[in-house]
């Protein structure tokens, strides 16, 4: 009456995905990156690994407690975190921690008590 369309039925196919062979997973080359830092210039390559998907467990001991330019990075790495969606999180003075998005960071402390 208002211009309305007669429904056409519509023919399901069924599609078989044993013909289709494709991978179940993604090959990369990311991976665990333990890596000792000892200047400002350290934080490009840093920030190409973490965009790679990368872990990375940086050492920071050739700084100086209290050093302007470690704290600097951790700022710029923290950043570098919130961009890709990961976690960053420093264990130590001298050790820090920066995931990919997906994995997060636990701290925990294991304790025995002793009988």
């Amino acid at each position: 009456m208002f211009g309305r369309k007669e429904e056409q039925k519509k023919k399901k196919v069924f599609v078989d995905l044993n013909d289709h062979s494709t991978p179940m997973y993604a090959p990369s080359d990311a991976g665990i990156k333990v890596v000792e830092t000892t200047s400002y210039r350290d934080l490009k390559p840093l920030t190409d690994m973490a965009y790679r998907g990368n872990i990375l467990v940086l050492d920071f001991s050739k700084f100086a407690d209290g050093d302007i330019v470690k704290k600097e990075m951790a700022a710029r790495l923290r950043e570098v975190s919130k961009d890709i969606s990961g976690a960053f999180t420093e264990v130590s003075d001298r050790l820090m921690i920066l995931s990919p998005g997906g994995l997060g960071i636990d701290k925990c402390r294991i304790t025995y008590k002793e009988k």
